[in-house]
């Protein structure tokens, strides 16, 4: 059973399932419904790519490795990778999607300890039934008054389920646990603390708070988040993770707002809870915000399942400028369009109740781009920094974009923003490039920096050769203990391709598509499976690349030996040599084998 953790849950879904799936599904025939120009084109299906905008057909489906992949775009993968893409899915949504398709029944396999779960799902419904019945009661009035202040309606505490935990140390664990299990279970998720003087005896973690109940996906209550309305320096504290409950994978209010975010084809990141539901109230319900101030790049991948665009509003403070700058660095390497907008006063939910859903929504839409946003930031502090200083920290921002018409465009708006002339920007910004390049008395780490290049590549073509052929990965686990491979890609899908082929007595390379969504890996496996040419003998490529390792594993203990060998004498002189002798005729034997056995 294969495990998956999306949207704060584990999911398992049978290898068989997969299987089965896999033989009913005609590819061609699935892919042609989004796919209209889709045409045979030799063993090979060729249409218009529906990823990207194409007047030539680059977008190709194969029905004998039961892939797709364009070589426009570079976006591929198996058919469950497509339906996700095409429909918004996470990859188990995508399986069934496809199952009901081809009439495949898929059982509750979602769950893993199914009692164990559901038991939390239970606790979290008791609790949060506590704390909306408080919020509602004379106990309440505190919780209630600051919800009100803040402009919530009682249509969305009803609708967000918020509640409040009194200023009581037994308000819930006295009404909720029943047996020692649930105690156990409690204390586990975060609702209860065991008193550190008096045995078997339990206190409440949530006490004086507004309490906001956190949903998956699905609709269960997966945890908390509770905000202080007292003098407790914890302004925010959340439930403890679990098997339910991962909070870096998790964003509040998704489970409301992804069909909206679907249809507008973006989703709109704030700070809180508050923002989110003010932003709902006010009729714009494409709004989540993570659980913290920072985004991971495992909600990014989430929101990317669902949407194109991301915009991320935060606070117009200093703690929401540094969460705008965090969230841009965990989304420079992703696919999708990310834009900053600041807004000039207050909250999101603050400006929206001042201002309007209009306003708000007016300065969502002015969002700059990433690189933007930084340059923006920068000219905000010039006349603390100077020209000079100022101009060192935007080419700091210009480098690290890849176009260079991208770099022209930048340099251009530099001058003008600087009001200097642009030649002499463009001949100082190719001056500042030099000086970041590597020095003379580097070579050392430049040769360091090749050589693990070339290991890095021989890692790669042996990935490649075993996706060609993966009967050779019973060498490769011989000849390398492959959780030491030093490249990451190349150690993650040997890794995989290994288990799968010892535990699945039909297995083939596409089976992989399943195990890796997103990411370098994807990027690395399309390029590997659509290559235009294969390696006529991968056997004989493989025992290449591994002797020409050896080899090079070889010169790289004589140059250890040669170093030892200029600081001493005698004896051990003697036997340095001796060792460099023996090495020497192991490489010549290797050598010899490479170029006349190997064919």
């Amino acid at each position: 059973m294969q495990e998956y953790f999306f949207n704060g849950v584990t999911l398992y879904i049978q290898p068989e399932t997969l299987d089965l799936i896999r033989s009913r599904v005609v590819i061609q025939d699935v892919i042609r419904r989004y796919v209209p120009s889709l045409k045979k084109k030799g063993k090979n299906y060729l249409g218009l790519c529906p990823f990207h905008k194409e007047k030539t057909p680059s977008f190709t489906v194969s029905p004998d490795k039961q892939i797709f992949y364009c070589f426009g775009c570079h976006t591929g993968g198996n058919i469950f990778n497509f339906i996700g893409k095409m429909e918004r899915l996470e990859f188990p949504e995508s399986v069934r999607f496809v199952a009901d398709m081809v009439g495949v029944e898929i059982r509750d396999e979602k769950r893993g300890d199914t009692s164990l779960n559901e038991a939390l799902y239970r606790l979290n419904n008791l609790a949060m039934g506590q704390f909306r019945s408080c919020i509602t009661s004379p106990a309440g009035r505190k919780g209630m008054a600051y919800i009100t202040s803040r402009g919530i309606t009682p249509e969305s505490i009803e609708r967000f389920g918020i509640g409040y935990a009194p200023d009581s140390w037994d308000f819930l664990s006295r009404t909720i646990i029943k047996s020692k299990r649930d105690a156990e279970l409690a204390e586990s998720i975060g609702l209860i603390r065991k008193s550190p003087n008096r045995p078997n005896s339990y206190y409440d973690n949530f006490r004086n708070r507004v309490m906001f109940p956190i949903w998956d996906i699905s609709g269960n209550v997966i945890a908390f988040g509770g905000r202080t309305i007292g003098d407790d320096t914890r302004k925010y504290i959340n439930s403890s993770e679990s098997p339910i409950f991962r909070k870096r994978s998790m964003l509040y209010g998704l489970n409301r707002a992804r069909d909206s975010i679907k249809d507008l084809d973006r989703a709109i990141v704030v700070e809180g809870y508050l923002d989110v539901i003010g932003c709902h109230q006010a009729g714009l319900e494409n709004v989540v915000a993570p659980l913290g101030t920072a985004i991971t790049d495992e909600q990014i991948k989430m929101l990317g399942h669902y949407c194109n665009e991301i915009i991320f509003m935060y606070d117009a403070d200093t703690a929401g400028m540094k969460a705008a700058m965090r969230s841009l660095d965990i989304t420079e390497d992703t696919n999708i369009n990310v834009r900053v907008g600041m807004l000039p006063e207050d909250d999101p939910f603050d400006y929206i109740m001042k201002k309007g859903p209009r306003e708000f929504i007016a300065v969502v839409d002015r969002a700059v781009s990433p690189v933007d946003f930084r340059i923006d930031r920068i000219m905000d502090n010039f006349q603390v920094l100077g020209r000079v200083n100022t101009l060192l920290n935007l080419f700091s921002v210009i480098r690290e974009l890849k176009l260079e018409t991208e770099r022209s465009v930048y340099l251009k708006k530099i001058s003008t923003l600087l009001d200097v002339d642009e030649n002499s920007v463009r001949a100082d910004f190719k001056n500042y490039l030099m000086k970041q390049q590597p020095q003379k008395n580097e070579n050392t780490q430049i040769v360091k920096n090749e050589q693990s290049d070339i290991v890095t590549r021989s890692y790669r073509d042996i990935t490649r050769l075993v996706c060609q052929s993966p009967k050779l990965i019973e060498k490769v686990v011989i000849d390398y203990p492959i959780i030491d491979i030093p490249d990451a890609i190349s150690r993650e899908i040997l890794k995989k391709i290994s288990e799968l082929y010892y535990n699945d007595p039909e297995f083939t390379i596409d089976k992989i598509f399943d195990f890796f969504q997103n990411g370098r890996e994807m990027d690395f496996l399309n390029e590997i499976v659509n290559a235009e040419h294969s390696v006529i003998n991968p056997d004989a490529a493989y025992t290449e690349i591994y002797i020409n390792m050896k080899v090079r594993e070889i010169d790289d203990k004589i140059d250890k030996y040669h170093a030892m060998l200029k600081s001493s004498a005698g004896a051990n002189a003697n036997m340095y040599l001796t060792e460099i002798e023996v090495l020497r005729r192991e490489k010549e034997k290797m050598l010899h084998y490479v170029y006349n056995k190997v064919s």
